[in-house]
């Protein structure tokens, strides 16, 4: 079993090695499924198979990501660029990694300021991102805002728009 919030983690960190200063990540949970899309506006193309193990633009010795992700998916990937943005697609069975949704997301958080995060699960639909994060003096970046920052996500799941 793969844990589809370590391949989202690896999907933004690829982003945001790529120089991105915008990632957008879109999470969906549709009957045992979870579907992703991760777009960013960092710089790089889109070579021939960029899902083989060793193809990179960022230098020698990387190239693991995408393949990382391929391989975890079963291929149910695809990697797009146009006008300056670059998109992820994956699906991947749901593994229950997201059960704690605030265990998946705090990772992804810390590792890019600029990250928005919109999640749809059980008919619900919400988005976080730093500015509501900072709004909410729930930037996890320190005790009180991690405690802050699950609070937050809780209250969101539950479909509260005051968190």
């Amino acid at each position: 079993m793969h844990d589809v919030s370590s391949l989202l983690l690896e999907a933004v960190a690829n982003s945001a090695e790529a120089g991105a200063g915008h990632i957008s990540l879109q999470v969906r949970f549709r009957e045992g499924e979870i579907e992703a899309r991760i777009e960013d506006d960092g710089y790089g193309s889109v070579v021939s198979n960029p899902f083989r193990e060793g193809i990179t633009t960022k230098g020698e010795g990387r190239g693991r990501g995408l393949h990382i992700i391929r391989e975890r998916t079963g291929g149910r990937c695809r990697l797009t660029r146009g006008e300056g943005i670059t998109v992820l697609e994956f699906s991947a069975e749901d593994d229950g990694s997201f059960d704690r949704l605030d265990e998946a997301l705090l990772p992804l958080f810390n590792l890019d300021k600029s990250i928005t995060v919109t999640i749809e699960k059980g008919g619900r639909a919400f988005t976080v991102s730093r500015a509501l994060l900072t709004e909410r003096d729930a930037v996890p970046d320190r005790a009180a805002g991690i405690r802050r920052f699950r609070s937050l996500l809780k209250a969101l799941e539950k479909g509260e728009t005051n968190g």
